[in-house]
């Protein structure tokens, strides 16, 4: 006689990769169509690039500085003091791509390259979720013209960007060419 296989009881993770867990359903809104997790309420800016008020490269520069904001606005926990310890061996930091510190230096440095007028509304729509024209209003900005104000303060983002990054291989470059060196002799 052959055996029946049991079937194996799985639990829902690992049979429906893609949905949600029950944490994460419990906390926003998430509709699932085709075994696939979608949140109801997408970021302010996701919305801005849908209706095609910015373009794709305009909202990859909105959602870097909300990644560099949302880094450095994290509070500290015990494994991310910096401290020595008393008999650990101290690691290395020289592979660690983007850290608190350098998230920090990096927002703040962008931040500072921004005239106040973009700063304000980049601040407005990516970190405080407001809408492009509740956010002109707030400001005093005319609201006929608001897309205008808010591609250019984009722009400016994404310029700002790319200051900071030509300004962090600057301060960079010295330390390569330092190595290099000391590698030679």
């Amino acid at each position: 006689m052959a055996r029946k296989k049991k079937k194996s009881k799985l639990n829902l993770a690992e049979r429906y990769p893609n949905l949600p867990t029950k944490e994460r359903m419990s906390r926003a809104d998430i509709t699932v169509r085709n075994n696939i997790g979608h949140v109801d309420e997408p970021l302010r800016i996701d919305k801005l690039l849908k209706n095609a008020v910015i373009d794709e490269m305009q909202h990859l520069y909105g959602m870097q500085i909300i990644t560099l904001w949302t880094i450095a606005t994290r509070p500290f926990i015990q494994a991310m003091k910096y401290e020595q310890r008393t008999n650990a061996r101290i690691p290395s930091f020289e592979f660690i791509n983007i850290s608190r510190m350098s998230a920090e230096d990096q927002f703040h440095k962008t931040m500072g390259y921004l005239r106040t007028r973009d700063r304000e509304l980049i601040a407005k729509i990516c970190f405080e979720e407001k809408g492009a024209i509740e956010a002109g209003r707030e400001l005093k900005l005319p609201v006929n013209s608001i897309t205008v104000y808010l591609r250019s303060a984009f722009d400016a983002l994404g310029n700002a960007l790319g200051r900071m990054r030509d300004m962090k291989k600057a301060m960079e470059k010295p330390k390569e060419e330092e190595g290099d060196e000391q590698r030679w002799r």
